[in-house]
């Protein structure tokens, strides 16, 4: 995705083709701002809101995930009385049945509902979703989903800036692929598109996302998802439906060394039909 607009706000992380078309066209969003209580970013033709959970404090195998990976967002493209919205909540498993009741209620389709990590704690649970309609309800019935857990609504604080640590200038190095270096989280973000769809605006949507950070002992973390189609995995649970060609998303969890998870990545990539950005 051409995230370097938004990835100045925060991140986010995780589809489909539906009948979404090409068009890169913007519309007046300030009553989506004014219903979200905040900003989002254009990426192309598509409108990115971001929610990060800084209010939870997620441990996996004895490191802290980032806010890059325990966010709610929504994007909406089209117009505004005739929007597509897609997206996803983060949610503890207490929040998970009032905030799916809160988006079945806006009339949403809940596209997915499952787990990206294991073993962390406490355990997260994200809900993905669609809906057509007017931008504006659409936003409403969204935050009324967040309003039932402890997200942080209201403007996001603006991220500080900061240089590219050694270790993430490694970890490129041994990737062979240049990223995006996620100051407020400390964490590297480099994106794969699949060469299965052209590019424009869904790019957001069909690609793969590699996150690393550091971990213990001069290692790195890495985690995100590998974005393939049906014939390169078998069918399983997935973000999004009736999409074309089909598409699924595997995410992983892995400590190692730069070279390590370069090595794992760069061979899992290999197998899938990716192009350049």
């Amino acid at each position: 995705m051409n995230t370097a607009a938004m990835r100045t706000l925060f991140v986010v992380l995780c589809s489909c083709a539906l009948c979404f078309g090409g068009s890169e066209s913007r519309f007046d969003t300030s009553q989506i701002d004014s219903v979200l209580e905040r900003s989002g970013t254009w990426i192309e033709g598509l409108y990115v809101v971001l929610f990060p959970r800084p209010d939870l404090r997620v441990e996996l195998q004895g490191v802290r995930l980032s806010t890059a990976h325990v966010v709610s967002f929504v994007t909406f493209m089209g117009s505004e009385d005739n929007s597509e919205m897609m997206g996803e909540v983060c949610a503890l498993s207490s929040e998970m049945t009032p905030a799916i009741a809160k988006l079945r209620a806006g009339g949403f389709t809940i596209t997915g509902a499952h787990n990206h990590f294991l073993g962390e704690s406490p355990r997260l649970m994200f809900i993905h979703f669609m809906a057509h309609g007017r931008a504006v309800k659409m936003a409403r019935s969204f935050r009324a989903a967040l309003a039932v857990t402890t997200t942080p609504l209201g403007q996001a604080p603006s991220p500080p800036a900061s240089s590219e640590p050694d270790w993430a200038r490694a970890v490129e190095r041994a990737l062979g692929r240049k990223g995006i270096y996620l100051a407020p989280d400390r964490t590297l973000e480099v994106d794969v598109p699949s060469a299965d769809f052209p590019a424009g605006p869904m790019d957001f949507w069909f690609e793969s996302l590699l996150y690393f950070q550091q971990g213990p002992s001069g290692k790195v973390a890495a985690t995100g998802d590998v974005m393939v189609t049906a014939r390169e995995l078998n069918p399983v649970l997935n973000h999004m439906i009736e999409e074309q060609p089909r598409v699924f998303f595997v995410h992983y969890w892995k400590i190692a060394t730069p070279q390590d998870l370069a090595n794992g990545l760069r061979a899992t990539l290999a197998a899938v039909h990716t192009r350049e950005k």
